[in-house]
């Protein structure tokens, strides 16, 4: 493709999703959501030219930021008032979550084991690039939307290394060596040995890098430059983890967060801190915006490939995978409010109905499932069937919950941002307090 029409591409599809975003604006619907149907509406009567959404754009361009950005504006305060939540629902939780999808699809669609699971992964996590843009939007209670939002950067981080760790399994097993054996350990012991790889030094270079890019931060008082730093921890420390065959997504994350709760505040001026926040709102804006316009024309039901059994095999396979994650999605919620000793916003309790309900039904997915699922190479067993269930889910779970939390929430008014713990408030005030531009870089 040539510099002119891709640059031609860029300029047409930003101006349909300005245009999108003001009318959806206007009519108090989440302009993420807007951005797919008319994705969809633009594919299925052929106004645009046949595009193909490819993964490592969205991998490697669009997600590195997203993730970053959403990592920086986390607050580490209220991270820890919710940590127990979080912790459950992207680590114990999103393992028996998987288990259940796979268990299910293994034994209703008599998928093998491998494919199973590999589907699971892809289908498990919340995806960031849709959860984070759609409740910022709503304005929930900020202790909720901080388990929301830690919950989809975490359990991202988690399930994008289990689907290289399974998708690596499916291979070996499929694939034996050249003299007929299989791999020396037992898939179950080296998937399990390539996640503790993949996922510990995925941390251990996000902490190392995020560290390193803090003292540096504190020796630089200049906007453009401390901008340009933040780009390249969340573009460079994502590339290196790729080519160190580590979790690119657990490693930006983690610098992220040492990023934005470290380093902006005792390594950035209050000049540059606000710079730094408008580069990467205006980034995140218009990467979410482009990217749901994408997901909405590659979405297409009838682009789709067919499955075996024609129609009738389709929607029945769609069916399940949407039956089987809200199933899975309905029994994590539950296990998560069934727990006694949860801590909400420092105080022992139960979780609400209402946030088991938000929580619930807004474990969307998105574009991290839909390019993890185009990504998958093309000689690998039922590619066919986990592209048209990964497509059947992501369509459902935007525009039939997405769509229907506008008209949820303000039926729920306990959700209320006035509801806020005001010890928390204060707590979290301090935390992200703003120096003086003079005390910014002062050790704590």
């Amino acid at each position: 493709m040539s510099i002119t029409l891709l640059e031609s591409y860029l300029v047409l599809f930003l101006f349909i999703a300005l245009a999108t975003i003001l009318v959806t604006r206007w009519i108090a619907v989440p302009y993420t959501l807007g951005l797919v149907i008319v994705g969809l509406l633009l594919s299925a009567l052929h106004l645009l030219p046949p595009l193909h959404l490819d993964p490592e754009l969205v991998l490697f361009v669009f997600l590195p930021a997203l993730l970053f950005e959403g990592a920086w504006s986390l607050n580490w305060q209220l991270l820890k008032s919710e940590w127990r939540s979080i912790f459950f629902l992207a680590g114990p939780g999103l393992l028996l979550s998987l288990c259940l999808i796979a268990a299910l699809l293994h034994w209703l669609e008599g998928i093998d084991w491998g494919i199973a699971f590999l589907l699971a992964a892809i289908l498990s996590p919340t995806d960031p690039v849709a959860v984070l843009s759609l409740f910022r939007q709503l304005h929930l209670d900020e202790r909720l939307s901080v388990i929301i939002e830690g919950e989809s950067l975490f359990n991202d981080g988690v399930a994008g290394a289990l689907y290289q760790v399974f998708l690596a399994v499916v291979l070996l097993a499929s694939s034996p060596g050249p003299d007929g054996s299989s791999a020396a350990l037992p898939l179950p012991l080296m998937g399990l040995s390539l996640l503790l790889l993949e996922g510990g030094g995925a941390l251990i270079l996000g902490l190392l890098g995020g560290w390193l890019l803090c003292q540096l931060l504190r020796h630089i008082d200049d906007a453009l430059s401390e901008i340009s730093l933040t780009i390249l921890a969340a573009y460079g420390l994502y590339l290196l983890a790729d080519r160190l065959h580590l979790s690119a997504i657990i490693t930006v994350i983690v610098a992220g967060l040492l990023l934005g709760n470290y380093g902006r505040r005792f390594s950035m001026s209050a000049s540059t801190r606000a710079a730094v926040d408008t580069f990467w709102s205006v980034v995140a804006f218009i990467a979410n915006a482009l990217l749901f316009l994408l997901v909405g024309v590659q979405l297409n039901p009838l682009a789709l490939p067919p499955l075996p059994g024609g129609t009738a095999s389709s929607l029945l396979s769609a069916a399940l995978a949407i039956g089987v994650v809200l199933l899975a999605r309905l029994l994590l919620v539950l296990l998560l409010a069934a727990r006694s000793w949860l801590t909400i916003a420092g105080r022992k309790g139960r979780l609400p109905f209402a946030w088991q309900l938000v929580i619930f039904w807004g474990g969307l997915r998105g574009a991290l499932s839909l390019a993890l699922a185009l990504a998958l190479p093309l000689t690998l067993p039922q590619r066919p069937l986990i592209l048209a269930s990964t497509g059947a889910v992501i369509l459902f779970t935007l525009l039939v919950q997405g769509l229907s939390m506008g008209w949820l929430l303000p039926r729920l008014p306990s959700l209320r941002e006035t509801d806020a713990d005001p010890d928390l408030e204060q707590q979290a005030a301090t935390t992200t307090g703003e120096p003086e531009a003079g005390q910014a870089t002062e050790s704590p």
